[in-house]
């Protein structure tokens, strides 16, 4: 996987984050809802690690052959009396995360085109 499709799907992680979390917070006074959250990084950091990649160059950059993303509820705890698990400052605060982490992808994407473009310019 080179390093577009890694960021490819990095935003297209963030943007499904956004969206479990938006249904977490429309959904904290419902009766027996439970949080749920995206898992990704972690199950990146576990594909990298299992990567044996041939590099020629020590600055190659190794990349997540198999990195891919999930949707988890956490069933273990209820943070009011009807059941509910959704704690919605924890909410607010993934919210704001995810959208600082959206922002640096941009960024970062935003940068390597830049720098391409200007290679191809010269």
């Amino acid at each position: 996987m080179d390093t577009y499709d890694l960021m490819k799907q990095a935003l297209s992680v963030s943007a499904t984050r956004a969206k479990v979390i938006s249904s977490n917070i429309a959904n904290v006074n419902t009766a027996n809802y439970k949080a749920k959250r995206v898992v990704f990084e972690n199950e990146l950091s576990k594909s990298k690690q299992n990567l044996n990649l041939k590099t020629t160059n020590k600055r190659h950059i190794k990349s997540a052959a198999n990195s891919y993303s999930y949707i988890t509820t956490d069933n273990s705890s209820s943070v009011t009396e009807n059941g509910n698990n959704v704690d919605l400052d924890v909410q607010l605060a993934g919210a704001a995360t995810n959208g600082l982490y959206y922002n640096s992808l941009v960024s970062q994407l935003n940068g390597r085109l830049q720098m391409m473009g200007y290679v191809v310019e010269h």
